[in-house]
């Protein structure tokens, strides 16, 4: 019988000094300008323009577990209905756990604040489009790169990965979603 396994998930999880990650990868002017280019932009309340600086966030705290998962591809890379059938199922579960799994890091870890991977999903429709305030505020979470943190770095320097970028229509080899919790120490 022919194994059904799409991909193969690990998890990546590395604590490092904040002054350190800050000074080597933030970027926010950098990274807002890609932002700029991204068709969330302005339309979640999890990405920018924001209404505060955030290197006001990011000074808070002392350091940043970086907390990922590295899905394999078992199968060449996906077709097209294949990849289609992947983005709108597996992988919003597998973000949506991600999430999960940060947010019960925060509850345990006072003074602590998760960074979801990627723009925040918790509404099928964010308030921001129609120009209200945020319907989850409590729970809403920002990510590593909407506050000018560079992903791809940052999983080079901690972990000697490599972000992957699609190329047309089949997936990478690799997708790592990357999280964050950041931490004071109390």
């Amino acid at each position: 019988m022919e194994d059904e396994t799409l991909y193969t998930c690990t998890t990546l999880d590395r604590t490092v000094p904040l002054d350190e990650f800050r000074r080597d990868l933030v970027d926010v002017p950098r990274f807002s300008g890609y932002c700029q280019d991204c068709p969330n932009y302005g339309r979640f309340w999890s990405c920018p323009p924001f209404w505060f600086d955030p290197m006001t966030l990011w000074q808070r705290y002392d350091a940043l577990r970086l907390y990922a998962r590295k899905l394999v591809f078992t199968k060449d890379r996906l077709f097209p209905g294949e990849r289609r059938a992947f983005e709108a199922t597996e992988l919003p579960k597998i973000k949506g756990d991600l999430a999960r799994e940060l947010l019960a890091m925060e509850a345990e870890a006072p003074g602590s604040l998760a960074l979801f991977a990627g723009k925040c999903d918790l509404c099928p429709a964010c308030a921001r489009t129609e120009g209200k305030p945020c319907r989850m505020p409590e729970r809403m979470r920002y990510s590593i790169e909407a506050l000018g943190g560079d992903c791809g770095g940052a999983l080079e320097k901690y972990f000697g990965e490599t972000l992957q970028w699609s190329a047309g229509q089949r997936l990478p080899e690799q997708i790592i979603l990357l999280g964050g919790l950041l931490l004071k120490n109390e």
